[in-house]
């Protein structure tokens, strides 16, 4: 032990040896020679000290030297670092406020669906925003992580600057990010491969399921971001920033507060959709109408058939499909019910039931009366209703089709689906005795829809299907209703509720009711020809012209449109005439049954309701005018005003056109309007409507470009 433990300090000590005397001294000019001096001895004087001082002063020289041209050249290489980093953060910042510049120009459409609770136009627009601010950031990375460095070593005024700019576009992927994770993790889309159209149905309901089970997680996460976001956005000064990026981060603020209402407002969506459709228990049950739109009514369409869908546990365990709706109509009054229908139903016929329910211009209305009936008329309540019509079936049916029907000797498409059904439920059936009694005419749609539904689901066609479902739904030819208030809220928040909306400046609904006019409708164009004259005054002086041409035949099932119709317009409108200029306006087109009125007035949803007939025979055209004004409608005051209509599209109807004839006063001038007759101060535009949509012309002063 202790003769190892010295060959080891040996070692040791001769290794470090080495190493030292590896280490080249730095050479130095050597003082003479000379013995030290002996403080002591009487040979030490006062001139050996200075000589020694003087010779030695010399060695720390070249070391004081080379410390001064160490820190210049770290001085200047900082500054040249700064420099550079300076530099890629002025090119980042340019690339940014490119970025930024595209955000901003659709954020206030960005900032209304959120505001409207429109989780479509959400969807469509989170890509492109998280897009954009995902880019900001790598532009930020691309510049170095020394920008934080930089940030220190710079000046304090500047250096928070530059933080500032960090943090809005910090900021910017925090908000983005939030509304992307919670709006792009479920993929309904079934993955069960089997030909059961039902089981594909309750795969979906399971990823539906499994989604909503991390709901609450990403509503959570989304509410921290947004409070996050407000906590860093409310020290950012924007002292030095471009007006580019002071819209930016005002755009952001409001981004910011509207976004924790709107994930406040979603706390308590899981919990919604756990009840609606089961997955937490229970059973819950669903009208799906099917609505004739050839025989247009103010809900849709005539409620010719429907089915009622009963989920639970999550899944769907029941679809019963109506083989003749009259069947309950028909016990409901031999019961002896009676309940009154609206006035211009009375044209027709004496008592309402739930065929005949669905005449409220409001969808939502509509529903809760169809259900009402349903309930009286068969005990049962129902949780929602969901309602589509001929022209989004038929649209179906291009995708799908044909479906064969041997049993009937029918293959049906898009294209004979109308002439073919029609014909075999209202007169093929009863051309067979042996049916009289059953009197289930409409049993070919019960036995249609399970095939139609198998070839709907198939994995080939659901993008195509899904396509079309959100057109369906943008047109409103696909409308949801339910009883949960969360979810029909949500409902409306994509136009799929068919409500008549709260609106600012001029408004315009026509909402029309066939009414015994057999199935004509769909042969009938509108046309809503709107002159608008806006005085020096700020009031306004318009007539609305409704022109119905019939483009069919007296060929059955078309024939003479009875048509009532009701046209929508703001609450303050002040109605001076209604003159009918062509057509039938007697209710049903039958003289015996004139009134001395020939028009109405009420108020309905807050707006101002003019009532009437206007009915067309096949080749011919009918026109109602009305003439009305708004006091007060345009503050003429600024250097601006802008003149807004919203056109609500009726549910059903599959297009019409809208032209509007509009003179502005002297002394304004428009600015997003193209070929407008400038000395005439007259814009013309027509439109193709299809879905609900806001037009808005904007005014300046002349002069004031």
């Amino acid at each position: 032990m202790t003769t190892t433990r010295k060959t080891d300090a040996r070692v040791w000590y001769n290794s470090s040896v080495k190493r030292i005397e590896d280490i080249k001294v730095i050479k130095k000019r050597k003082a003479p020679a000379s013995p030290a001096p002996d403080l002591e001895s009487e040979n030490y004087n006062k001139k050996d000290e200075e000589d020694i001082r003087e010779d030695y002063s010399e060695i720390g020289r070249p070391k004081i030297r080379n410390l001064g041209l160490k820190i210049f050249f770290g001085v200047f290489i900082a500054a040249l670092i700064t420099f550079c980093w300076g530099l890629s953060l002025s090119r980042a910042k340019a690339k940014i406020t490119a970025q930024t510049s595209g955000i901003n120009k659709d954020f206030s459409v960005f900032l209304d669906a959120i505001g409207n609770k429109n989780t479509i136009t959400l969807s469509e627009q989170i890509n492109n925003f998280n897009q954009k601010s995902e880019n900001s950031l790598l532009v930020l990375q691309s510049a170095g992580q020394g920008i934080y460095i930089f940030s220190l070593l710079y000046p304090k005024e500047r250096s928070s600057q530059m933080t500032a700019a960090i943090d809005t576009i910090r900021v910017s992927h925090l908000l983005t990010g939030s509304y992307e994770k919670f709006l792009t993790s479920v993929n309904p889309s079934s993955s069960n491969t089997s030909n059961d159209w039902m089981a594909k149905v309750n795969s979906m309901l399971a990823k539906i399921r499994a989604y909503n089970t991390t709901l609450p997680e990403k509503i959570l996460y989304a509410r921290i971001s947004g409070n996050e976001a407000k906590a860093i956005l409310a020290n950012i000064s924007s002292s030095s920033f471009s007006e580019e990026e002071k819209i930016t981060l005002e755009n952001l603020k409001k981004l910011s507060e509207v976004s924790t209402t709107f994930f406040q407002y979603l706390s308590d969506l899981p919990q919604n959709l756990d009840r609606s459709l089961t997955f937490g228990g229970g059973r819950k049950s669903y009208l799906i109408l099917f609505l004739n739109n050839t025989e247009i009514r103010p809900g849709g369409g005539f409620l010719g058939s429907f089915a009622r869908l009963d989920l639970e546990n999550g899944e769907i365990k029941n679809i019963d499909f109506e083989k003749n709706i009259y069947t309950l109509d028909k016990s409901f009054l031999a019961a002896g019910n009676k309940v009154t229908p609206p006035k211009e139903l009375q044209a027709i016929t004496t008592y309402w039931t739930m065929r005949d329910a669905n005449m409220s211009a409001d969808f939502s209305e509509s529903s809760k009366k169809v259900a009402w009936f349903y309930q009286q008329e068969s005990g049962e309540p129902v949780d929602g209703v969901i309602a589509l019509d001929t022209t989004l079936f038929r649209n179906l049916l291009k995708i799908v089709g044909p479906i064969v029907m041997p049993e009937y000797g029918l293959s049906i498409t898009d294209q004979n689906f109308l002439s073919d059904v029609q014909y075999q439920v209202e007169i093929g059936y009863y051309q067979n005795q042996a049916n009289w009694v059953e009197n289930q005419p409409k049993e070919i749609l019960a036995d249609m829809m399970p095939k139609f539904l198998a070839a709907l689901f198939k994995t080939q066609n659901l993008a195509k299907v899904g396509r079309e479902i959100m057109l369906g739904i943008a047109e409103k030819h696909l409308l949801f209703y339910f009883t949960a208030d969360k979810l029909e809220d949500l409902s409306d928040g994509i136009n799929a509720a068919g409500k008549i909306h709260k609106s600012s400046g001029d408004y315009l609904y026509s909402s029309d009711a066939n009414l015994g006019g057999y199935k004509s409708s769909l042969e009938v164009a509108e046309t809503l020809r709107q002159s608008v004259e806006i005085k020096n005054d700020g009031s306004v002086s318009e007539k609305l012209s409704i022109l119905r041409k019939h483009n069919g035949s007296y060929n059955w099932p078309d024939g003479i449109n009875n048509n009532f119709v009701k046209v929508y317009l703001p609450l303050a409108t002040k109605v001076e005439a209604v003159n009918f200029i062509s057509g039938d306006n007697n209710p049903h087109s039958e003289p015996a049954k004139a009134e001395e009125k020939k028009w109405n007035q009420a108020v309905e949803f807050d707006k101002n309701v003019v009532s009437f007939w206007q009915n067309t025979k096949p080749g011919e055209q009918s026109q109602t005018d009305i003439d009305y004004s708004r006091e007060k409608a345009i503050a003429l005051s600024g250097d601006a005003f802008d003149y807004q209509i919203t056109i609500q599209k009726q549910q059903g109807v599959e297009c019409l056109v809208w032209q509007l004839d509009l003179v502005y006063p002297e002394g304004w001038q428009p600015q997003n309007v193209e070929g407008y007759d400038s000395q005439n101060r007259r814009i013309i535009l027509s439109e193709e409507v299809r879905q609900d949509q806001v037009f808005r012309l904007r005014f300046i002063r002349s002069g004031t470009d």
